[in-house]
């Protein structure tokens, strides 16, 4: 029974200690899209490769990251409301979004402070139903219900980086995105938004939030059919820039503090 309680003790005290900490969730799931992305090069090794340059690159810069699967992210969202986590798919996990608005947890993870980034194609535009093993279609629709309204359009854009863009992601350059953030469609709905790449009318990368969102999403080098985003390398080291220099500079507790526990591994341990 000691042993037990022993056990038990010491998992409350890894799992109270990781939780806190404002860590990154690269979320890789290798059920969705049969381990490929949408928008991402190079297939399944291209989506992993991702998932797993991103980790190497903020790990880099002092900021703690694992990859989650999308079961492990709803338990690092509950336990980390302030936390960060980026979809490296092109698809959003159907754990966290099922065009349902209210009740997806993303929206009400993202008004209580969280922040959500995205790389790929058009962001909620589909979500991961794992029942089926298929995207599913919510279209503009899955923006609207998260934000109140579209704000991705499809025009290309050829974007150059602002000032804040040379600030926070030195690496980033200029490049064309063909799911860009509308500027006019931010400023018209009353959102505070952070553009990093910009043509005077359409922004990628940018981050935003509706009025009643304490956290942010970043919409991070979004494009697909035929218009690809900078190689794997190249975003890596471009996001782990912004997240280390804007979205993770207060961290809770210092990574160096913490006991170790991949959330990955939670289901194992218990």
């Amino acid at each position: 029974m000691k042993r037990i309680t022993c056990f038990v003790s010491i998992f409350v005290f890894l799992f109270a200690s990781y939780s806190f900490g404002q860590d990154v969730a690269v979320v890789y799931d290798a059920k969705i899209e049969n381990g490929a992305g949408l928008g991402i090069a190079g297939g399944v090794a291209g989506a992993k490769g991702l998932a797993d340059l991103i980790v190497e690159k903020l790990t880099d810069h002092k900021v703690s990251a694992e990859i989650v699967d999308a079961e492990v992210l709803v338990e690092y969202m509950d336990n980390n409301p302030n936390g960060i986590f980026v979809l490296t798919q092109g698809n959003t996990p159907d754990t966290i979004f099922e065009n349902k608005g209210k009740d997806d947890l993303i929206y009400s993870w993202l008004r209580e402070g969280g922040i959500g980034g995205f790389i790929g194609d058009y962001p909620l535009y589909y979500y991961w139903n794992f029942n089926t093993g298929a995207r599913v279609t919510a279209a503009g629709a899955g923006q609207q219900k998260i934000f109140g309204v579209t704000v991705t359009n499809g025009n290309v854009a050829a974007v150059s980086p602002t000032d804040l863009g040379k600030e926070f992601i030195p690496s980033l350059g200029k490049w064309t995105s063909n799911r860009p953030v509308g500027l006019a469609a931010l400023r018209n709905n009353n959102f505070e938004f952070e553009s990093y790449a910009d043509d005077g009318n359409n922004a990628d990368p940018v981050a935003y939030r509706t009025e009643d969102m304490e956290g942010w999403f970043i919409n991070f080098h979004t494009s697909c059919c035929g218009t690809q985003i900078p190689g794997n390398e190249q975003v890596a080291t471009e996001y782990a820039e912004l997240i280390s220099n804007r979205f993770a500079v207060n961290l809770s507790v210092d990574p160096k503090d913490k006991i170790s526990v991949i959330w990955g591994q939670l289901k194992s341990i218990r």
